[in-house]
């Protein structure tokens, strides 16, 4: 290929859907799309031969009750489980607006590095943005990440608009995906600064900070965003008690220390541990050059400023979910996809091999965490004293047909109005997505949960109850259901391979008064 049709392919793309006319280089689109279109198929395998976690389960119940926003987070991953489950309740149907996500996330972040870099630049951050683990699980299974990843890349799309266009509609454009990502996660509100140090940073961007479109696109977002405030306004802001108060805490020094050590361990796992120290350097790269390439500047404001806030915030958090970074680690895959394309054609034989282990070794673990799913056979390799069933999340998905049996069974001898009550908030929503609420299911948990407004905390009482414990998500009977006597009926232990993985004890509550009809609406719908 010649360096002018080499430049040419590199020049950044004029408006948002124009497409690269060199010749030359169209080989990389197609590529992409054959890999986007590649991994749509294994996930789609993947959902289709694997049941429900017991997490996913309760953002399934959240979309059998339309509302504005719920309690733990916005409302988009149940307004989308909602649409794809219209047809067909099964796991795939929930499972394949992820996947639809995901697909359309990897397009983005094509069209993203393609425009700042070039089509190559496009295709390897296509591969990095697909290696980590976290990324990877995201892309398939019901979560509020699956629909902020691509808001999140579409933001700093249009945000990179606004370096070479000054029609006064962009930042309103701007504006409502930043309300839409926040109705798929609060992350999303760390656009506001990330936009506003990238326009500030630059003289040619700051001319926007004078504009009143801008300052006009914070209410359009604010108008996007508004179910989610009108909701809390409506429940006195429980979300906000929730987030700001109630998982906030005052911890020592030496709980700090262990939570930021936690921390790091675990972003070495999440983002894998070859590719997590490369997507650390990719990060000192891009905020090296950020003062003399916008390029870098967009990436590093869209990637520092977040993982800097995040840890602040996790290291002070007991219940920190390591994957919360997710969104600060996208940018830098395409940061990554940049630097490769300049840097590949005459890589290092070291670089070289470090490469193919990051893709190898992900590709690896895809493939044995599949096999897990459906087959013994990689527990049987790693000694018992190493395995620990209860950070499996595989096996939240093992034994159901037997628990629900032994649900119905005692359903069934304790009359008609019965309900069934759990103590955990994910453990009550895989048995309301496994019995399809039938009969109706109550979660009177020590904490506050979504059943809370839903209206199935506590059970009604003139209704007897199946209460269902598991050896994981352990809770005191007698103090969820004051004034029941309640007795243990059933055990059901669940084992793979001889291994034991969980114990579910089914109690029979019968009515504290007069049996009547149990009131609340179905989850089935």
């Amino acid at each position: 290929m010649s360096e002018a049709a080499l430049s040419l392919g590199r020049a950044r793309s004029s408006g948002f859907w124009s497409i690269d006319t060199v010749v030359d280089l169209s080989t990389w689109p197609r590529r992409a799309i054959w890999f986007i279109a590649t991994l749509t198929v294994v996930r789609l395998v993947i959902i289709s031969a694997t049941g429900l976690s017991d997490t996913e389960s309760y953002y399934y119940v959240w979309s059998r009750f339309p509302a504005l926003s719920y309690y733990d987070h916005p409302p988009m991953v149940a307004w989308m489980t909602a649409v794809t489950t219209l047809v067909s309740k099964s796991a795939f149907s929930a499972r394949v607006g992820a996947v639809v996500c995901s697909a359309l996330m990897g397009a983005l972040v094509y069209r993203l590095a393609a425009r700042l870099f070039s089509p190559r630049a496009g295709f390897l951050a296509l591969v990095a943005v697909s290696t980590p683990p976290v990324l990877f699980f995201t892309s398939f299974l019901v979560n509020p990440e699956s629909p902020l990843a691509p808001l999140w890349v579409l933001s700093l799309l249009l945000l990179d608009d606004l370096r070479e266009h000054d029609e006064p509609w962009r930042p309103m454009l701007l504006g409502l995906t930043i309300g839409a990502a926040f109705l798929a996660k609060y992350t999303a509100l760390l656009l506001v600064p990330v936009t506003l140090i990238f326009l500030a940073t630059s003289r040619r961007t700051r001319r926007w900070l004078r504009r009143p479109s801008l300052y006009a696109s914070g209410l359009v977002a604010l108008t996007v965003a508004s179910p989610v405030v009108i909701w809390n306004y409506q429940h006195h802001w429980p979300t906000l008690t929730l987030h700001l108060v109630e998982r906030m805490s005052a911890p020592s020094g030496l709980t700090l220390w262990r939570h930021a050590r936690h921390m790091v361990f675990d972003q070495f796992v999440l983002y894998q541990p070859l590719a997590f120290p490369g997507l650390l350097a990719i990060l000192g790269v891009a905020l090296a050059r950020a003062r003399t390439d916008a390029r870098y500047r967009l990436l590093a404001s869209a990637s520092a400023p977040v993982l800097l806030f995040l840890f602040a915030v996790m290291v002070k958090v007991g219940d920190a979910e390591p994957h919360w970074t997710m969104v600060a680690f996208l940018p830098l895959a395409i940061a990554a996809g940049g630097w490769l394309d300049a840097h590949i054609d005459r890589a290092s034989r070291a670089l070289r091999v470090y490469l193919r282990a990051c893709v190898g070794v992900s590709a690896a673990f895809f493939f044995v965490y599949f096999v897990h799913t459906q087959s013994p056979v990689v527990m049987r390799i790693i000694p018992p004293q190493l395995y620990s069933a209860n950070v499996d999340a595989v096996n939240e998905t093992f034994g159901w047909d037997r628990i629900q049996a032994a649900i119905s069974d005692e359903a069934a001898k304790l009359g008609p109005n019965t309900v069934v009550a759990g103590g955990h908030n994910v453990l009550c929503g895989q048995v309301a997505a496994r019995l399809d609420d039938r009969p109706h299911v109550y979660c009177p948990s020590p904490r506050r949960t979504e059943f809370d407004f839903l209206g199935r905390r506590d059970p009604p009482s003139d209704a007897p109850v199946v209460y269902v414990d598991s050896a994981r998500y352990s809770e005191n009977v007698s103090k969820l259901l004051p004034g029941r006597s309640c007795a243990q009926t059933q055990t059901v232990e669940v084992t793979r391979d001889g291994r034991a993985l969980n114990t579910y004890r089914i109690y029979a509550c019968p009515a504290v008064g007069a049996m009547g009809a149990a009131p609340g609406n179905r989850i089935g719908g």
